[in-house]
């Protein structure tokens, strides 16, 4: 029996218009779902990697304190809170890049603190700003190896000396400079942020004059997270501090 040529061609002819759109449209529908999640992931992933940073970070304040008897700080630097502790770099009062505020809730006359740079130049045993011919840490240890970074706002230690997490965000560091075993941090000492929420703090019974929240050890390392905005009229677990990363949870 002989085969038709028009109907053998017929048979083998590749895919019609409709078939395509629909394998298109197959194949937007599995990426649509799959975006978000690889997304996530990411977010989930640097999350993780700001953690171990302060982790690291958290360690190496500790071993410079063991081995001077004190915090790596500039020399004869004034505490920035009531009860003797000191904050560096609070997004408060702060601009990003763009020239956008870092803090939503707008505090009025926020408080000035020093960068992290001068945290990182002595743990890292830098010939630089606080620790200028190793001042502070004279014995060149080297605490702490961050990666660098290229710029001012990526993560890792940029050009300028300062610490940043994944996200861009400058860490937040706090330590007990007072001595007492408690520390303040000038943002989530605030009663309008930490009263009532379960972030691990407690309220500071030996300060009589007014509330304040505070952490049980020596030092506090924090950042705004993925948003990059804190709400300093905000609860520490509402709005834009609902996604802060903090090191001491």
């Amino acid at each position: 029996m002989k085969s038709n040529p028009t109907q053998f061609i017929q048979r083998n002819r590749g895919f019609t218009l409709v078939e395509m759109l629909v394998v298109i449209a197959i194949i937007a529908i599995l990426v649509s779902i799959t975006v978000p999640f690889v997304a996530r992931a990411m977010v989930k992933s640097k999350v993780a990697t700001a953690r171990t940073d302060m982790i690291n970070l958290k360690g190496a304040i500790v071993s410079y304190q063991n081995d001077y008897s004190r915090f790596p700080s500039a020399r004869g630097v004034a505490p920035n809170l009531k009860g003797g502790d000191l904050t560096f770099h609070l997004p408060i009062g702060r601009k990003h890049a763009d020239g956008s505020p870092q803090d939503a809730g707008n505090w009025p006359n926020p408080p000035l603190t020093p960068d992290n740079n001068v945290v990182m130049a002595i743990l890292m045993a830098i010939d630089n700003g606080a620790n200028k011919n190793h001042g502070r840490n004279p014995k060149k240890t080297t605490y702490l190896t961050p990666n660098s970074a290229d710029d001012a706002f990526s993560a890792g230690v940029g050009p300028n000396g300062v610490f940043r997490d994944p996200f861009g965000n400058p860490y937040v560091i706090s330590v007990d400079l007072a001595g007492d075993g408690n520390v303040a941090d000038l943002f989530y000492r605030e009663t309008g942020v930490s009263k009532g929420a379960s972030i691990g703090l407690v309220r500071n019974v030996d300060n009589k004059t007014e509330e304040e929240y505070v952490l049980r050890g020596s030092v506090m390392i924090w950042s705004p997270g993925p948003d990059r905005q804190v709400n300093s009229k905000a609860g520490a677990l509402a709005k834009e501090n609902t996604d802060n990363i903090l090191g001491w949870r």
